[in-house]
C-alpha cells in the first residue's frame, strides 16, 4: 500500500493520485552514482521507513528485499513527502528555458548542481519527453544521486519494435534516434543509445530514455557507431525494414554515411513516400524505392549505390525541425508542457456537454454552447486538418430565474459578437476583452431598467475556451473554471477564481487566514451586476503540445475539490480516442449530483489529439 504523505490515506500502488484528498502520488526513480571506491548503499528491512535524503522529503517506496543494495535494487523508487514544494530544480530549469546557451560553469543556480544532472535540465524544452523529466539531483560524501522521472512500466523499444509492425512507425524511430543523438553529443551522452535498456516508448509510441549515461571527456562518438548500434538492435527485424532503409543503415554503419544531415534528409523523404505514394501507383510496394539520386550521392559519395526507382526532390531545409508536440491517438500527457523531439499536428478535436439542476434547485440558472468546426486540407504535404471551436460557460445569478435570464443573454451575445470579430487567427487581447465588456453591457443595461438593487440584480460567471488548431484563448469572470488534463501534468486548474479569498492569497494572505473570512467566497468579478469599469476579465493564450483533455465547468462540479479528488477514476480515462466523452461528461454529472448536489451542474469536454507531422515544414 501507498501510504498518502498529506492524508495519510492508504492508496494502492498503482494509484497517480490520493483517493482521499486528491493530491497527485509523485514517484521519482533514484540513479544512484557511487564514487569510486565507495561502498554501496545498504537499505534497512521493509517495515523500516528510509529516505534517501537528510531533509526526509524522499521516502523509499520499493527497496526489495531486505538488506538489499542500491547497486542490486532492480528499481529504487521514493515518494514526493512534500509533493505540494516545487522541484529543488525549478529556478534552473526555468533559467535554462529563457536562455537556451546557459553556460552552467558560472551559472549561480548550476554550480551547485552535480554536472550530471546538466543533460537533463538543458535538453527539456526541445526533447522532452524523450529526455525524462529530472526532479532533483545532489551530492554526498560519496556519491551523487538523481531524481528522473519513473519508466520502470514503460514499454521497451526492443519488444515495440515488433509488436508495431508499421514501416512508417520504425522509421520515425530511426529519425528521432538521430536528433537525440546529435542533441546528447555536447553532453558526452551519445552512449545513451548504445544501451537498450535506455530505449524506451511511452504510451503513444514516441521514442524516449528512461536515463542520460554520460561518459566524461568523450569525445562526440561517429555516425558509424550509431548504424551498429541500429543493427545490433533491429537483429533479425533488419530484413523485414524497407530495402531503401536497408541500404541506408548499412551504409551509416560501413562508415560511407557520415553526415548526419543527409542521414535525417534521407530518412525524411522516405518517410514522405510512403505517406504519399505515386498517383498512379496508389498500391505499389513502396519498400523498393529508393532515394532521391542527389540525396544518395551526398550521403554515399564513395559508394556505387544507384537508384532504381526515384523519388521527386524535396526541400529538406525545414523538415523535422524541433517544434512543440505531443502524443498521436494512444494516450499523452498537457498545456505548456516542453517541445518533444518532432513536430505535431491536430489529429481529432472532439467535444461533450451536459448541465444538471441539481439535488437542491428548483430551476438550472446554468448555460453553455459548444461549436466546433473541422475542415480537412489535403495537398502536396499530405492531410491537415484544421479547427475551430467556441465553447462557453455560464453560472447565472439572481432572484426569480433572472441568473438564467443572465447566462443565456451573455452566450448569445458573446457569441454573435464573435462570429462577428472572429476570422482566420484568435482573437487578440483587445477583441476578446471587448467581447466580455460588450455581453455585460447587455445585462447592465437590463438590471437598470428595472431600476434593480443588490442581490436582485442579475448576473453571470462566465469561462470560455476559443480553439484555433492548435492554440487556446481562455477568458474567465467569476467562480466557473476551465481545467487541463495530461498525462504528464495531470489535472490543472487553468483559471483563479475571482472571490475574495483567492484575492486576499493573490495580496499574499495565507490560504488559511484567506478563506477564513465568512465572505471568502463572494465573487469580487460578474458579468451584470455592474458597469465596464468595475470589469477586468482574464484572459490567457496557451499552446497544445500534447493530447489534452479542456474541462470547463461550474462550481456545482468543482466545490469541495471534487475534480481533483476523482482525476483517476472519472478524467484521465476520457484522454483515449476510444472513450465516449458524452457518457464521461454524464459521469461526471452523476458524480457531482452524489456528492455536491447542492448546485446547478454544467460541464464541457473537449479532446485535443495530436500525430506526428511527418511532412516538410514551411
Amino acid at each position: 500500500m501507498l501510504i498518502c504523505p498529506l492524508c495519510e490515506f492508504q492508496n494502492t500502488d498503482s494509484q497517480r493520485s490520493c483517493e482521499g484528498c486528491g493530491q497527485p502520488l509523485q514517484r521519482w526513480r533514484v540513479i544512484d552514482i557511487p564514487d569510486p571506491g565507495a561502498v554501496a548503499l545498504s537499505l534497512p528491512p521493509d517495515d523500516t521507513e528510509h529516505y534517501i535524503d537528510d531533509d526526509k522529503r524522499y521516502r523509499v517506496i520499493s527497496p526489495g528485499s531486505p538488506g538489499m543494495t542500491v547497486a542490486a535494487a532492480a528499481s529504487l523508487t521514493v515518494i514526493d513527502c512534500q509533493p505540494r514544494l516545487a522541484s529543488p530544480l525549478q529556478a534552473l530549469q526555468q533559467a535554462w528555458l529563457e536562455s537556451p546557451d546557459l553556460d552552467p560553469s558560472d551559472h549561480p543556480l548550476a554550480t551547485k548542481i552535480p554536472a550530471v544532472a546538466y543533460p537533463y535540465l538543458a535538453l527539456q524544452a526541445d526533447y522532452f519527453p524523450a529526455v525524462p523529466e529530472l526532479h532533483h539531483a545532489w551530492q554526498t560524501r560519496d556519491r551523487t544521486i538523481l531524481l528522473v522521472e519513473n519508466r520502470s512500466s514503460w514499454l521497451p523499444l526492443s519488444i515495440g519494435w515488433s509488436a508495431i509492425d508499421d514501416p512508417l512507425q520504425h522509421i520515425q524511430w530511426l529519425f528521432e534516434t538521430t536528433l537525440l543523438w546529435e542533441a546528447l553529443a555536447p553532453w558526452q551522452g551519445q552512449s545513451t543509445l548504445l544501451n537498450a535498456e535506455r530505449l524506451t516508448l511511452n504510451e503513444n509510441s514516441l521514442l524516449c530514455l528512461t536515463q542520460i549515461d554520460q561518459v566524461a571527456h568523450q569525445p562526440p562518438l561517429s555516425l558509424q557507431t550509431l548504424g551498429y548500434m541500429w543493427q545490433s538492435m533491429l537483429g533479425v527485424n533488419f530484413d523485414s525494414l524497407p530495402a531503401t532503409v536497408q541500404v541506408l543503415i548499412e551504409a551509416v554503419a560501413e562508415g560511407t554515411a557520415t553526415d548526419i544531415k543527409y542521414l535525417k534528409d534521407a530518412l525524411a523523404e522516405v518517410a514522405r513516400a510512403y505517406q504519399q505514394p505515386e498517383p498512379d501507383a496508389p498500391g505499389r510496394d513502396w519498400s523498393d524505392t529508393e532515394l532521391d539520386a542527389s540525396v544518395v550521392s551526398a550521403i554515399n559519395a564513395e559508394s556505387d549505390l544507384e537508384p532504381d526507382l526515384l523519388v521527386e526532390e524535396l526541400d529538406f531545409d525545414a523538415v523535422f525541425d524541433t517544434q512543440e508536440s505531443s502524443d498521436d491517438d494512444g494516450n499523452a500527457w498537457s498545456i505548456e508542457a516542453p517541445t518533444m523531439v518532432l513536430p505535431m499536428k491536430l489529429a481529432t478535436l472532439d467535444d461533450a456537454g451536459k448541465s444538471h439542476v441539481g439535488q437542491q434547485r428548483h430551476h438550472n440558472e446554468d448555460w453553455f454552447f459548444t461549436q466546433t468546426q473541422l475542415h480537412k486540407v489535403s495537398g502536396p504535404k499530405g492531410v491537415v486538418l484544421r479547427s475551430k471551436g467556441f465553447y462557453v460557460l455560464c453560472d447565472g445569478m439572481g432572484g426569480h430565474a433572472s441568473g438564467e435570464v443572465a447566462s443565456q443573454l451573455a452566450v448569445s451575445t458573446l457569441r454573435d459578437y464573435l462570429a462577428e470579430h472572429w476570422s482566420d487567427q484568435l482573437p487578440d487581447q483587445g477583441i476578446l476583452s471587448e467581447a466580455v465588456l460588450t455581453a455585460n453591457q447587455a445585462i447592465f443595461d437590463i438590471n437598470q431598467s428595472q431600476a434593480t438593487s443588490g442581490i436582485g440584480r442579475m448576473g453571470t460567471t462566465l469561462v470560455m475556451a476559443l480553439v484555433h488548431n492548435l492554440d487556446v484563448a481562455v477568458v474567465h469572470v467569476g467562480d466557473s473554471r476551465l481545467y487541463s488534463y495530461s498525462r504528464r501534468l495531470g489535472l490543472r486548474q487553468l483559471t483563479l477564481d475571482h472571490e475574495v479569498g483567492q484575492r486576499e492569497i493573490n495580496r499574499g494572505v495565507e490560504p488559511e487566514l484567506a478563506y477564513a473570512r465568512p465572505d471568502a467566497y463572494q465573487l469580487t468579478q460578474a458579468l451584470g451586476p455592474r458597469g465596464k469599469e468595475d470589469l477586468s476579465p482574464s484572459i490567457a493564450y496557451h499552446e497544445i503540445t500534447e493530447d489534452t483533455l479542456l474541462l470547463l465547468c461550474s462550481d456545482g462540479l468543482s466545490d469541495n475539490d471534487l475534480l481533483e479528488r476523482h482525476v483517476d477514476s472519472h478524467i484521465a480515462d476520457l484522454l483515449s480516442s476510444k472513450a465516449n466523452l458524452d457518457h464521461g461528461v454524464a459521469q461526471l454529472i452523476d458524480l457531482a449530483n452524489e456528492k455536491n448536489g447542492h448546485d446547478n451542474i454544467t460541464a464541457i469536454l473537449i479532446r485535443i489529439k495530436l500525430q506526428p507531422d511527418l511532412a516538410p515544414q514551411a
